[in-house]
C-alpha cells in the first residue's frame, strides 16, 4: 500500500501488545512503511488523560465507574483489588482506576473508521447533543524514532527537522507535510502522481522514502538516545577515542567545519561494499573531510537521561546516575534497533476476584475500597496539609479509628469497626501474617485461597465460576484437589519497562521485593498517577493443588537424593539469583516439581488435545504455603470455548496426567538432557519441557524431568506402574 498522507500514517497494532514486550511505551516498533516508531507516554494517551481530567475536575467523588465512563466515552475496568496492589506495590497512593485500551480497526486506507467504533456510537446515543468522540481517543500517540535519516540518493544524513525544513523550502507537494508522511526525500522523484485537488499543478509529485538508521544508544536505567552524528563525526577527526568508557559524546565542541557558512558538517553516509562487517564511512559534503564508523559498536558514552518518549527535543535532561549508588555516571550502549535489549517490559497480570470473595488485610469490598479511596485521596491529604511531613501512622493515631467511622458515615458509607480495622490495615500498607512483607507473595495467596477454599464459585459472581471435580482414586495420593475453572477474568497492564538488560527483582531477607534500573510507562511522580491503562480478557483453565502431606512425606523420603541432586544449583548465574531466592524460601524440590509438572500438562494438552501450547498460560502458586497451579487460556486463544475445561473431566484429565508422566520419561535428546545439571534446568529441553516462553511465567527456568518421574526419587513415579 502506497502511504501518501499522513493520515495513512497510522500503524495498526493489537490492544494486548500495547502493554506488552513488543509495543509499550518507549519501544521501537517496526512498520508496514519500514521504518520505526516509539510510543508515547501513557500521559499523552487521550483516553487516559481524559479520565484523569475527569477525576480532577471531581477530587471529592468516590469513584462512579458507570458515569466515569459514560461521561469520557472510555470503558472502565472495575477490579478495585488490582488497583490495590498498584497503589501498595508502585506508590500510585492516589491510583483510582484504570482504564481498558480501546480496540480499533484501520480500512484499507489505514485510516479509523472512528464513526462506527461501538464507543462512538454509545457516546452519541448518550450524548446526542454533544459533539463525539475524536479520533485521538481510540489511538495511541507516537514518534519517529530513530530521528535521523539519509538520502538513498544523495547520501546527506540529517535529522528529522532538517528533512521537514528541506521539504517546505523546496515546496515539495506544495509544502504540505502531510504528504511527508512517512519520512520523505525531498530529492527523489517517481513518476507516480499525487492526485489531490488542493495541491497546484506540477507540484504533485509522489517522493521516494528517506531511509532511517538503525542504530540507537541505550542506558541500563532505561534511557535511549539517537547517536549524536555530529559530535561523533567531530570527535573523531579531532583523533579522540569515541569508545572510552565514559566519554563524554553528547557534549562534545570541535572544531568548526572549514568548508560550511554555518561551521556545521554536512555529513553524508557512504556504505562500504568491499567489507561486510563495516558500517561505512561518514563524510563532509562541504570540508571533504571523512572519518569510518569501524568501532562504533563499542561507544560508551556517558548518558545524559534522554527520554524521547515523554517530548521531541526536551533540553532539561537530568544527569543519568549508577543504581543503586547513584554516584558514578551511567554510560550508554550501542544497539541495533531491532536488539532484544533495547526493550525490556515488566508486565503484571492479576486473577479478577469478585466482592464476594472478599477476605484477608489486603483484599477490599467495594464500599471499603471507597472509604479507603476517601481516606486517601481527601481525609489524610487535608491533615497532611495541616501537619506537613506526617505519616499514615501518625494520621490515624491522631484521628483514631472512632473518628474514621463517624467520618465515614457522614459520607453516606456505614462501616463498622471490623471494617474500619481492615481499611486502616490496607492505608498502612500492612498486615497480620508473617508473609505480608512479600506483597506478591500475599497476592498470589488470596487467588490461591480462593480455589482452595471453595468447592464450588459463588451463585453471584459472573466473572469467576469452577468446581470440584471428583478426584480419580489414581490421583487422590497427589492432589489435594483439581478444579474446572469454567470462566475466570484476566486483568493485566504493564507497571516498567528497563533496557540492556531484564530486571531482576531482587528479594530482601525480610521478604520485601526490590527493582532496579526501571523506567515508568507514565511521566508524572507515581503518586501522581490516578489512571492506569489496562486490558481485561476473559477465558477458563484447570487448577490443580497439589496434596501438601504428600510433598512433606516426598521431601522427608528423598531428603538427601534431593539434597545432592539438586546441589549444583547453588552455581548459578547471577541473572537467576531472583528465582533461586524463590526456591529456596519455598522449596527448591517443590518448586523444580510444580513449574515441570505445570509444563508437562501444558504440552500433554498439545499432544491429546490439539491445543498450542502458545496459547495456554501457567499461573504458579508457589511459596512456603502454596503448591498449586492454574493452566488457562483467554479469549481469542485455542481452547478458549469450553475446549480446556472439557478436558478437565475425571475421565480424561486422569489420562492426560499419566500420558504426561509416561511421555516425561523420554525425550529425544536422552541421555545428555536426563542427565543435564546445568544451571537453573536439569532434565529439560525443548523436546520435552520447555514451552513457549509467552507461556511460562519463569522464563523456562527451573524445570526437571527427574523431579516427576525419576525411578528413586520422582513424585509420580508410583503413577507410571498403573
Amino acid at each position: 500500500m502506497e502511504i501518501k498522507t499522513s493520515k495513512q500514517y497510522n500503524q495498526g497494532i493489537g490492544k494486548y501488545k500495547v502493554l506488552s514486550s513488543n509495543a509499550g511505551v518507549g519501544a521501537i516498533v517496526a512498520t508496514k512503511w519500514g521504518g520505526f516508531i516509539m510510543p508515547k507516554t501513557s500521559s499523552d494517551w487521550v483516553f487516559v488523560s481524559a479520565v484523569s481530567q475527569y477525576l480532577k475536575n471531581n477530587p471529592s467523588d468516590v469513584p462512579d465507574y458507570k458515569k466515569i465512563a459514560s461521561e469520557t466515552g472510555v470503558e472502565i475496568i472495575e477490579d478495585n483489588r488490582f488497583v490495590g496492589f498498584l497503589k501498595d506495590t508502585e506508590g500510585m497512593t492516589h491510583l483510582r482506576c484504570l482504564v481498558t485500551i480501546p480496540h480499533i480497526s484501520l480500512n484499507q486506507n489505514n485510516i479509523c473508521e472512528v464513526k462506527e467504533h461501538p464507543a462512538y456510537i454509545r457516546y452519541k446515543e448518550e450524548h446526542p447533543t454533544v459533539e463525539g468522540l475524536s479520533e485521538s481517543t481510540f489511538t495511541i500517540p507516537a514518534i519517529v524514532f530513530p530521528r535521523w535519516f539519509y538520502s538513498r540518493k544523495t547520501s546527506f544524513l540529517r535529522p528529522i527537522e532538517d528533512w521537514i525544513r528541506i521539504w517546505k523550502e523546496k515546496g515539495c507537494n506544495g509544502g504540505d507535510t502531510k504528504y511527508f508522511a512517512p519520512p520523505r526525500d525531498p530529492d527523489i522523484k517517481t513518476n507516480r502522481k499525487q492526485y489531490d485537488d488542493h495541491l497546484p499543478d506540477g507540484k504533485n509529485m509522489v517522493h521516494g522514502l528517506l531511509e532511517q538508521v538503525s542504530m540507537v544508544l541505550i542506558c541500563p536505567n532505561g534511557h535511549i538516545s539517537d547517536i549524536p552524528w555530529r559530535q561523533y563525526f567531530s570527535a573523531k577527526l579531532d583523533g579522540q577515542n569515541v569508545t572510552e568508557e565514559g566519554f563524554d559524546l553528547f557534549a562534545y565542541q570541535g572544531r568548526p567545519c572549514t568548508g560550511s557558512r554555518t561551521g556545521e558538517h554536512e555529513l553524508q553516509w557512504l556504505e562500504n561494499r568491499n567489507h561486510a562487517e563495516s558500517f561505512g564511512t561518514l563524510k563532509c559534503n562541504c570540508c571533504g573531510k571523512s572519518v569510518s564508523l569501524e568501532g562504533i559498536m563499542n561507544l560508551q558514552p556517558l548518558c545524559r537521561g534522554d527520554k524521547p518518549w515523554e517530548g521531541v527535543g526536551k533540553k532539561d535532561f537530568i544527569p543519568c546516575r549508577k543504581k543503586p549508588l547513584n554516584v558514578e555516571s551511567s554510560t550508554m550502549r550501542w544497539a541495533m534497533v531491532t536488539s532484544n535489549s533495547v526493550y525490556y517490559a515488566e508486565n503484571f497480570s492479576s486473577l479478577f476476584i469478585p466482592d464476594c470473595y472478599g477476605k484477608g488485610d489486603s483484599y477490599l469490598d467495594d464500599k471499603q475500597q471507597k472509604v479507603l479511596n476517601l481516606m486517601v485521596d481527601k481525609w489524610f491529604c487535608k491533615y497532611e496539609q495541616k501537619h506537613p511531613g506526617a505519616t499514615r501512622k501518625d494520621y490515624i493515631d491522631a484521628i483514631g479509628v472512632d473518628e474514621l467511622i463517624s467520618k465515614a458515615d457522614d459520607s453516606d458509607y456505614a462501616v463498622d469497626e471490623d471494617d474500619m480495622t481492615k481499611i486502616v490495615n490496607v492505608f498502612w500498607g500492612i498486615g497480620q501474617d508473617d508473609h505480608t512483607s512479600d506483597v506478591r507473595e500475599k497476592y498470589r495467596f488470596d487467588e490461591y485461597e480462593v480455589f482452595q477454599n471453595n468447592s464450588v464459585s459463588m451463585n453471584d459472581s459472573d466473572k469467576l465460576r469452577f468446581e470440584d471435580i471428583v478426584l480419580p482414586v489414581s490421583l487422590q495420593k497427589y492432589f489435594t484437589k483439581i478444579q474446572q475453572v469454567h470462566t475466570l477474568g484476566m486483568s493485566s497492564t504493564q507497571i516498567n519497562f528497563s533496557r540492556v538488560s531484564m530486571p531482576q527483582p531482587q528479594i530482601n531477607d525480610d521478604g520485601t521485593i526490590e527493582y532496579q534500573n526501571r523506567m515508568k510507562i507514565f511521566k508524572e511522580a507515581p503518586e501522581d498517577v490516578l489512571v492506569m491503562p489496562a486490558n481485561q480478557s476473559f477465558g477458563e483453565g484447570l487448577f490443580f493443588s497439589i496434596s501438601e502431606e504428600a510433598l512433606a512425606e516426598w521431601e522427608s523420603l528423598h531428603k538427601e537424593e534431593l539434597k545432592n541432586h539438586y546441589a549444583s544449583i547453588v552455581h548459578h548465574d547471577e541473572t537467576y539469583e531472583n528465582i533461586y531466592r524463590k526456591m529456596l524460601k519455598g522449596g527448591v524440590p517443590k518448586f523444580f516439581l510444580l513449574h515441570t509438572f505445570s509444563h508437562a500438562i501444558m504440552k500433554e494438552l498439545e499432544f491429546s488435545c490439539g491445543y498450542p501450547t502458545a496459547s495456554l498460560s501457567e499461573r504458579l502458586y508457589f511459596s512456603d504455603r502454596m503448591c498449586g497451579v492454574l493452566i488457562y487460556t483467554a479469549d481469542g486463544a485455542e481452547g478458549s470455548m469450553g475446549g480446556l475445561v472439557w478436558q478437565g473431566q475425571p475421565s480424561l484429565i486422569e489420562g492426560i496426567i499419566h500420558k504426561a508422566m509416561q511421555r516425561a520419561l523420554n525425550c529425544a535428546s536422552d541421555p545428555i538432557c536426563w542427565e543435564n545439571d546445568a544451571q537453573m534446568n536439569y532434565a529439560a529441553c525443548f523436546s520435552c519441557a520447555m514451552v513457549s516462553e509467552t507461556s511460562c511465567e519463569e522464563r523456562n527456568v527451573g524445570l526437571d524431568r527427574r523431579a516427576l518421574v525419576d525411578e528413586n526419587f520422582g513424585f509420580f513415579k508410583d503413577i507410571l506402574q498403573q
